[in-house]
């Protein structure tokens, strides 16, 4: 269509109607098959970038979802919410998007290119010649948005924070009037965003500038260039338009360059950040971080125990920073059925025990097995932590885990933790629907339903981490008859608990006592009072 062009601007010099009707009739034919080329791209390019962010996502909620707990403890909501809100979508928009066009405008030059050599290989040469030094000038100009951009998404992180922890901790705001602190906090840190907004978008600017000195300088080279030869008649007017036309297409993609460069550059700092999020091994060690099955022969109800050890702490040290180790020679071994409380003062281990028992952490030194086995699927437990986390979901939903369930299952699990009178006295029963933060039942309904989660998990062990400090002795008590409950049904269940309260811990077998990381005695609550007095203490 370019070469048509010139030969229509000939044409129309020469006064050939008929030269010039059949070119409009080709150049009309041609624009037509265009359209149709461009619909047909346009259909592809969408179904491509559809897909790309489907295929992203879902990596994102395998890889992501699966990143070790000590990682994800390190990192803020806030910085989380940055990394899902804009980073991945600005990767996600350049692979389906940006990268196409790329591809697109990097072939159209190649065949650019070639036609300009076509008609004056000289100066086509000249034209190219000039763009790797400004094009490498505008690589090292925009090769600071990269750094701003993290940056910026970093201060995006902050202020993310705040606004979360102002809608989860509404109440305590407006109890203790700290919504003004509130407000000056976000503003100050929205005013750190803002500040770096506007030095990208200086920087951005520049980029565009220097895009666009590069194309123009080497676009009116070449123009007079060619414009002298047409007059000196070693060029027709054909050949020079075609040539003039080409080169501005050249010169446009080629000043397109710089924002896709800084597009690069954007993506490229969004994924960083993702990427720095990960740890090195997530994708060669998805095996440990997947659910996984439970390990076999453990089941509740299968019999055939492999090994009647449940739990074994061997010589295990811990520390959570380099300064100060957490745990210190745990040796500790829990068998199959057992009832087993730990006890201790505030930052003793009992919590730090249970996180390693999940594979939450790993020990420093030493090994903590399972039924044998390092690394065991977290399937092979059910937790119930002190602020047991409901879903907005249907109760059913939250015990079931959202799988269909298992009626005969359900109601033992329900029954167990105390809850199946209140679940049939609701309305949808089962479908009724739980609010954010479970704000529609009361405390003790939460942490039943918590237990018949629990419960239904049918896990050969639970683990449960002061499930009942924060309920009243009447709901603490009634609770307690549902652990009962449960475990008059499963024997062989493996009990875990850490508590405080002396009657949380009554029906254990085994009380073990941690003191400053360390196991200072094991054994029944009678034993313990004459021989630990750190557990008479308590």
């Amino acid at each position: 269509m370019t070469r048509l062009t010139g030969d229509m601007s000939q044409a129309a010099i020469d006064f050939d109607t008929a030269t010039l009707s059949r070119f409009l009739g080709i150049i009309t034919a041609l624009m037509a098959v265009q359209a149709v080329s461009a619909a047909i791209s346009a259909l592809v390019l969408g179904r491509f970038a559809a897909k790309a962010g489907y295929r992203f996502r879902d990596n994102f909620a395998r890889y992501f979802l699966r990143i070790p707990f000590a990682q994800l403890e390190k990192d803020s909501t806030g910085e989380s919410l940055s990394i899902y809100t804009n980073d991945l979508p600005r990767a996600i928009t350049f692979v389906s998007q940006g990268g196409m066009q790329m591809v697109a405008d990097f072939l159209a030059l190649i065949v650019t290119f070639v036609y300009m050599l076509i008609l004056a290989p000289v100066h086509t040469l000249i034209f190219f010649g000039m763009f790797p030094v400004l094009i490498v000038m505008q690589v090292l100009i925009s090769a600071p948005i990269q750094k701003k951009n993290i940056i910026m998404s970093e201060e995006q992180a902050r202020f993310n924070e705040i606004v979360n922890d102002s809608l989860q901790n509404v109440s305590t705001i407006a109890a203790y009037s700290l919504e003004d602190v509130m407000s000056k906090r976000y503003l100050a840190a929205y005013d750190k965003y803002f500040d770096m907004i506007k030095s990208f978008v200086r920087s951005f600017s520049v980029t565009v500038l220097a895009g666009i000195g590069a194309t123009l300088a080497p676009f009116l080279v070449i123009s007079g260039l060619t414009a002298v030869r047409t007059i000196n008649g070693d060029m027709s007017v054909a050949e020079f338009v075609a040539f003039f036309v080409l080169a501005l297409n050249a010169g446009s993609w080629l000043m397109m360059l710089s924002q896709r460069l800084t597009d690069v550059q954007v993506a490229a700092a969004g994924a960083k950040r993702f990427l720095g999020h990960m740890p090195e091994d997530i994708c060669e060690g998805m095996d440990i971080y997947d659910k996984g099955d439970r390990i076999a022969g453990q089941t509740r109800n299968d019999g055939q125990a492999v090994c009647n050890t449940a739990v074994q702490f061997s010589d295990v040290h811990f520390s959570y920073t380099e300064d100060t180790e957490t745990l210190t020679a745990i040796n500790l071994s829990i068998s199959k059925g057992q009832k087993v409380a730990f006890v201790g003062g505030s930052g003793s281990g009992k919590s730090t025990l249970l996180k390693l028992i999940l594979g939450l952490y790993t020990p420093s030194s030493g090994t903590v097995k399972i039924f044998g086995q390092e690394n065991a699927p977290i399937s092979s437990f059910a937790y119930v932590p002190q602020d047991s986390f409901l879903f907005p979901e249907s109760i059913g939903d939250n015990i079931t885990g959202g799988t269909a369930p298992d009626k005969a299952k359900l109601e033992l699990a329900c029954r167990d933790a105390g809850i199946w009178d209140f679940i049939n006295s609701l309305p949808d029963k089962f479908d009724g629907m739980l609010s954010e933060s479970a704000e529609n039942v009361s405390g003790g309904q939460k942490q039943r339903i918590a237990l018949a989660r629990a419960f239904y998990q049918d896990a050969p062990i639970i683990l449960f981490d002061e499930a009942t400090s924060a309920l009243d002795p009447t709901t603490e008590a009634e609770v307690l008859t549902s652990f009962d409950s449960m475990i008059s049904h499963h024997p062989d269940t493996t009990v875990i608990m850490v508590a405080h309260r002396a009657k949380a811990i009554a029906f254990c077998d085994t009380i073990v006592v941690m003191d400053g990381g360390k196991v200072v005695g094991v054994g029944s609550h009678e034993d313990l009072l004459k021989s630990c007095p750190e557990y008479a203490k308590e």
